[in-house]
């Protein structure tokens, strides 16, 4: 838009300047006509002529000037314009190439940053990792601490428990022995005063009841007794002088009927005390063997020896008289072990023992 501006200012300069040369050339002819007072016309005319050609080749000269002044600019426009387009391509293409290199260092920058990155990442992981392998063998290192602490805790633990539970059984097993014996010194004692009551009062009986008289050739021999054997007392029944009783038989010349049974009374509830005696120990001492056995009904199976032995041990302390008419250890066993229920003990269970004909 300058360059325009500056091409119209040429040619009104132009214009100016050959408008100013034909008014001077206008002035010196008129003075020149004013002088003379006239001239020949032919001269006029060789002078308009003259002025006319002056004119012309005036105008043609300042036109051109003008051609030659707006080739001039035109080129001068053409150049500054492929000079500011060459100016501006280069411009361009330095700012291209300082794009580019922008880029480039950009892109190196980021790539950098990337590496950087990524190494600041996989140091961090490296340690992330053997901060965590750390804390692992931290933890396993602790983890057995614990579990060796706490196996050595339970273990205290069980020692600690086996030691009680062999002092409680120790305690247990002297109380239990402690009170056997004072049952048995009771019992001793109490068989004993009875056995005192029992001859005392056979002996009142037979005080008071006087002897018949009678011919012995008169009376008719007696049936002879159904067993010629004599059933001995147990030893914590024996009465003073160490009497024996035939089968069948009666005690003493003059002895009454209530006396032996009397005496037969007192042997079974004896045979009861040793049956109920036989059965506590059982379920004192196999608790848990007794429950596995209702559960299973294979209770005999389980506490075989302890049945056995308790058989013989009644065998031997109660009465045969007694074991011939009553099955008191039996009886105890299923009230007391089997919850009164026979079937607990199992189809083992010797049946033919616990009775003696």
């Amino acid at each position: 838009m300058g360059l325009y501006i500056a091409i119209g200012l040429v040619v009104v300069i132009l214009v100016g300047a050959v408008a100013f040369f034909l008014l001077k050339s206008k002035k010196p002819e008129e003075a020149g006509l004013g002088l003379t007072g006239g001239a020949p016309p032919a001269l006029d005319n060789r002078a308009e002529e003259q002025r006319r050609l002056e004119e012309q080749r005036r105008a043609e000269e300042a036109t051109r000037l003008a051609a030659e002044e707006a080739r001039r600019a035109e080129e001068q426009r053409r150049l500054e314009e492929q000079r500011r387009a060459e100016e501006a391509a280069r411009l361009a293409a330095e700012e291209a190439r300082r794009a580019e290199e922008q880029r480039r260092a950009e892109e190196q920058r980021r790539a950098e940053e990337q590496r950087r990155a990524e190494e600041q990442r996989r140091l961090e992981e490296q340690r992330r990792a053997e901060e965590a392998a750390r804390l692992a063998a931290e933890e396993a290192r602790r983890a057995e601490e614990q579990r060796r602490l706490e196996e050595q805790r339970r273990a205290e633990e069980a020692a600690r428990l086996a030691a009680e539970e062999a002092r409680r059984a120790e305690e247990q097993r002297r109380l239990e022995e402690q009170r056997r014996a004072e049952e048995a010194a009771r019992l001793a004692a109490e068989e004993a005063r009875r056995a005192e009551e029992a001859r005392r009062a056979l002996e009142a009986q037979q005080r008071a009841q006087p002897v018949p008289d009678f011919d012995v050739n008169k009376v008719a021999d007696p049936p002879p007794p159904p067993t010629t054997g004599e059933t001995e007392i147990p030893a914590y029944f024996t009465p003073p002088g160490n009497q024996t009783v035939p089968a069948g038989g009666q005690v003493a010349v003059g002895a009454s009927q209530p006396s032996q049974h009397k005496a037969s009374e007192d042997l079974h509830k004896i045979a009861q005390r040793v049956a109920r005696t036989i059965v506590s120990d059982i379920k004192i001492y196999n608790p848990q063997k007794i429950e596995q056995g209702i559960a299973q009904k294979n209770l005999y199976d389980l506490l075989k020896k302890e049945f056995d032995s308790s058989i013989k041990t009644y065998e031997d302390r109660a009465d045969p008289q007694v074991r011939a008419e009553s099955n008191y250890l039996y009886e105890h066993i299923v009230k007391s072990l089997c919850n009164g229920d026979p079937s607990v003990l199992g189809i083992n269970f010797p049946m033919d023992k616990f009775r003696q004909p």
